[in-house]
């Protein structure tokens, strides 16, 4: 690998599971220092990825955990917000508390910790933010309504937080993959 992240410090939402953990490892050979955030440790990580648990739709947890890890580094160079689930279903099937619960995880929890994170991402003098969208944020696809209101609700906010931070230094993108053969 090229090292190109050497010395740099990343955060992983959602580190742990398919997407996330590609993310994290890839992070891992080019030299940075990952904490992969998640809910659980699926597997072992490798030995430059440290798990943290942590939930996106917990406001508590993602303000004492930044306020941690803010007594450990001086500065966050790399946000990424992987964290997400999907539900397969019409607006006519999913229940208000499916509703709810997909854009808690998809769309606040990434508010949450980009909130969070934002005063040790400010010290970074090349930080990036980096949300997960989808093209079912453009495009939607039949029995994804939900998550396909997300993701627009993510394109949105991306654009809104790269008006407000882009002038800091801070660049803030969305990566729009299309179906990849992870687990969700």
């Amino acid at each position: 690998m090229s090292g190109m992240l050497a010395g740099k410090t990343a955060f992983v939402t959602g580190g742990c599971g398919g997407i996330g953990r590609a993310v994290c490892e890839r992070f891992a050979r080019e030299g940075a220092h990952v904490i992969a955030a998640d809910l659980a440790l699926q597997d072992e990580l490798p030995d430059q990825v440290e798990f943290l648990s942590y939930d996106v739709t917990d406001e508590s947890i993602c303000q004492q955990t930044f306020a941690a890890l803010a007594e450990r580094w001086d500065r966050l160079d790399i946000l990424v917000n992987a964290a997400g689930n999907e539900i397969e279903k019409t607006i006519e099937d999913t229940t208000l508390e499916e509703w709810n619960r997909i854009f808690a995880i998809n769309v606040t929890g990434m508010f949450l910790t980009s909130k969070y994170a934002l005063p040790l991402v400010r010290q970074s003098d090349a930080a990036s933010i980096i949300n997960f969208g989808s093209y079912d944020g453009y495009i939607a696809d039949p029995e994804l309504a939900a998550y396909c209101a997300t993701k627009g609700a993510v394109h949105a906010l991306t654009r809104a937080m790269a008006c407000d931070h882009g002038p800091e230094g801070i660049r803030v993108n969305a990566v729009c993959p299309g179906y990849v053969n992870t687990p969700m």
